[in-house]
C-alpha cells in the first residue's frame, strides 16, 4: 500500500540539531508564549536556542557528561521545554516524570533510571526531595522559579550558562535521547528506551502525513512528559516553526480563551476533552429557543450530506467557542467515539485519530484531512510497516509494527524487551485490530482486555462502549468480563456512571430505583444494536466519575476479572 503524504521527509539528526536547525530558519518568531496567574513568558526561536544552549554548558561545568541521566518534572512551560532540549544538548539522557505520580512512584523512577539529576518545577520540589530521601545515591537538584535550600536556580543556571564556551550539541542519533517509563498500570513502570532517531523519525513522519507549518500556532494542554505531547505538542512544532501557546489551566473556559486570544489553529487531545466539547453543544443547544434547536438540527443534517455547509452555518458556533481558527484537531491516547468525531467534523471542527504507542515513539498511524474516517485510525504514517498477527475469521488479531521509531527496549529489562520486540524489529503491540481492504487500520481492542463468550465468541470492551456509550443518559461507561460463580462462564459486564445532570433535569423527583429502570432501558435501547453474544449481560452504577490516567484513559485494570456475586 502506498502511504499518503502531503510533502517530503525531515532530515533526521538530534532533537536539539532538529530544533537549532528550525531556530535558524525562524529567529525573530515567537516559539513559546504562556500567560498564567498574571505573568507572561514569550521566546523567540532565537532566545530560546539560547536558553536551551546556555543550560547545556551549565550542566556540562556542573559535572554532567554524555550519556548521564537527568529526571524532569512539572507542569506544562516554556522551561519544562528548555530544561528538555538543554539535558540533551549537553549529550545527556531526559527521564520526564508524570507530576501526578506518588512519592513512592518518583521514587522507583529515579532509582531505576540511575538517574544522578532532577530539575523539578516549584511546585513538585517535596516530592522529589521526599522521593530522593531513600535513595543512596548523589543527585544534583535544580529548581525552576522559587528554590528551596539545597536546590540550584534554573535562571542562575541560564545567565552563568550564557558567559560559558559554547558547545556543540551531540551528533550521533543512535544515542538514547529519553527514557520514557510507562504508567505501569500492569506491575511497576517500565522505562521505554527511546533513541535520537526513534524520535526524530516520528517528528519526520508526521511532517510528511498532516497539513501544518510555520504559519500554525499550537496549545499546549497534554502532560508533557506523555510521548503523545511530547513529540506531537512539542517537538514537531518546534522542529517545525510553529509557535506553541500553553493553556493556564485544564478549565475548559481557560482553554477556550487562550485559543481565542491567540488565534490556535491546532489543538492535540484525548477523547474525553473533545467528547466534553460535544456535550456542552448539546447541552447549549438544549438550552436554546426552539428556532435555534430547528436552524441547528437542520445544519447537522445537512452536514451528513454536504459538510461545507454545515462548516458554514456554524461559523458562528465555533467563533463563541473560541476556535474559529481551528484547522483540525488530533485525537489520541484512546479511541474517539465516532459520534464524537463525526459531529465536530459537522461543526467545522474536522478531528484526525491516531493511534501510537510509548514504544513507537508515539504515532504509528493517522487519518488524514483529505481522506476523514471515523471509524478507523488511518494508515501507518511514513516509515512503518503494520501487519496483523493470527487473525480470526473478521481479520482480528494482534497489531505488530516495525520501523525507525520503534524503541531501543526497556532500560536494564532484557528479558521483557524480548518477549515483545523480534531480532528483527517488530515490535508486538499487545492491542487488537485489523486492517481493512483500504489499508487503514481499525483498533478493536488490547488482547488482555478481549472477553471470551461461554461459545468461544471474542467480545471487544470498546466496541460495546463505543455503541452503549453514545446515550445521552450515559455518561461514562466501563465494559469488563466478569466470572460468574455458579456457571464458570465470562459474561460481559459493565460499571456505568449515569449522565445525573441531564436526568435531574428531566426529572428533578426521581428515585434511586427510578434511575436505575431508567438505565435498564436505554442500555437494553443501545444493545439492541450489537450481536446478541455482545449485549450487556449486567450492570453496577457509580456516582463519581472512573479513574483516570493523567492522559484521561480509564484505569480499566481496576475493574477487570471481579467475581459476580449470585
Amino acid at each position: 500500500m502506498e502511504v499518503p503524504t502531503v510533502r517530503g521527509p525531515l532530515e533526521v539528526e538530534t532533537l536539539p540539531r532538529m530544533f537549532a536547525r528550525s531556530a535558524q530558519a525562524h529567529p525573530d518568531k515567537v516559539a513559546l508564549l504562556m500567560e498564567r496567574e498574571g505573568t507572561r513568558q514569550e521566546f523567540t526561536y532565537r532566545e530560546l536556542k539560547e536558553r536551551v544552549e546556555s543550560l547545556a554548558c551549565s550542566l556540562r561545568k556542573m559535572g554532567y557528561r554524555a550519556g548521564d541521566k537527568i529526571g524532569l518534572i512539572g507542569e506544562n512551560c516554556p522551561d519544562w521545554e528548555a530544561a528538555y532540549l538543554g539535558i540533551q544538548w549537553a549529550g545527556c539522557i531526559v527521564v520526564p516524570l508524570d507530576r501526578m505520580l506518588k512519592v513512592p512512584e518518583v521514587r522507583h523512577i529515579l532509582r531505576n533510571s540511575d538517574s544522578i539529576g532532577v530539575i523539578a518545577t516549584a511546585d513538585y520540589t517535596d516530592t522529589v526531595e521526599e522521593a530522593l530521601s531513600e535513595i543512596d545515591r548523589k543527585f544534583k537538584r535544580v529548581a525552576i522559579g522559587h528554590t528551596p535550600k539545597g536546590w540550584l536556580s534554573f535562571e542562575s543556571l541560564i545567565t552563568e550558562g550564557s558567559e560559558l564556551e559554547p558547545i556543540e550539541p551531540p551528533e550521533d542519533i543512535e544515542d538514547l535521547a529519553a527514557i520514557l517509563y510507562t504508567s505501569g498500570t500492569t506491575g511497576q513502570a517500565k522505562g521505554v528506551m527511546l533513541t535520537h532517531r526513534n524520535i526524530g523519525s516520528n517528528i519526520s513522519g508526521a511532517y510528511q502525513a498532516l497539513d501544518f507549518g510555520e504559519e500554525d500556532t499550537f496549545i499546549s494542554i497534554l502532560p508533557l512528559h506523555h510521548s503523545f505531547e511530547a513529540t506531537c505538542g512539542f517537538l514537531t512544532p518546534l522542529c517545525c516553526g510553529c509557535k506553541i501557546v500553553f493553556s493556564p489551566s485544564l478549565k475548559s473556559k481557560e482553554i477556550l480563551d487562550t485559543m481565542a486570544n491567540h488565534g490556535v489553529t491546532m489543538m492535540l487531545g484525548v477523547p474525553l476533552l473533545y467528547e466534553k466539547i460535544v456535550e456542552g453543544v448539546q447541552r447549549n443547544v438544549r438550552d436554546s429557543s426552539t428556532f435555534k434547536r430547528f436552524v441547528f438540527n437542520a445544519g447537522m443534517n445537512l452536514g451528513k450530506i454536504a459538510k461545507g455547509i454545515s462548516k458554514a452555518m456554524f461559523k458562528s458556533v465555533r467563533k463563541a467557542m473560541g476556535m474559529d481558527k481551528v484547522r483540525y484537531l488530533a485525537s489520541g491516547a484512546a479511541a474517539l467515539a465516532p459520534w464524537a468525531s463525526s459531529f465536530m467534523e459537522r461543526l467545522g471542527l474536522p478531528v484526525l485519530q491516531g493511534y501510537g504507542l510509548t514504544e513507537t515513539s508515539p504515532i504509528v498511524s493517522i487519518t488524514r484531512l483529505a481522506n476523514p474516517d471515523y471509524v478507523s485510525v488511518g494508515p501507518p504514517v511514513p516509515g512503518f510497516e503494520v501487519r496483523i498477527d493470527n487473525p480470526d475469521e473478521n481479520g482480528n488479531g494482534e497489531i505488530v509494527v516495525r520501523g525507525p521509531s520503534v524503541m531501543k527496549g526497556y532500560y536494564k529489562n532484557p528479558k521483557v524487551t524480548s518477549d515483545v520486540l523480534s531480532s528483527d524489529g517488530w515490535l508486538r503491540t499487545g492491542d487488537l485490530g485489523r486492517l481493512d481492504e483500504r489499508g487503514m487500520l481499525h483498533i478493536t481492542g488490547r488482547a488482555k482486555n478481549l472477553i471470551v463468550t461461554a461459545a468461544g465468541k471474542n467480545v471487544y470492551p470498546e466496541e460495546v462502549e463505543a455503541v452503549v456509550g453514545q446515550n445521552p443518559y450515559i455518561q461514562e461507561i466501563l465494559v469488563v468480563g466478569q466470572l460468574n460463580e455458579a456457571t464458570g462462564r465470562e459474561e460481559v459486564h459493565a460499571i456505568i456512571v449515569p449522565n445525573y445532570e441531564l436526568i435531574d433535569a428531566e426529572k428533578p423527583e426521581i428515585s434511586e430505583m427510578e434511575i436505575e429502570d431508567c438505565m435498564r432501558e436505554q442500555v437494553k435501547k443501545e444493545c439492541a444494536k450489537l450481536a446478541d453474544y455482545k449485549r450487556i449481560k449486567h450492570f453496577e452504577l457509580r456516582e463519581e466519575e472512573l479513574p483516570k490516567t493523567t492522559t484521561r484513559k480509564v484505569k480499566r485494570y481496576l475493574f477487570a476479572k471481579k467475581p459476580v456475586r449470585v
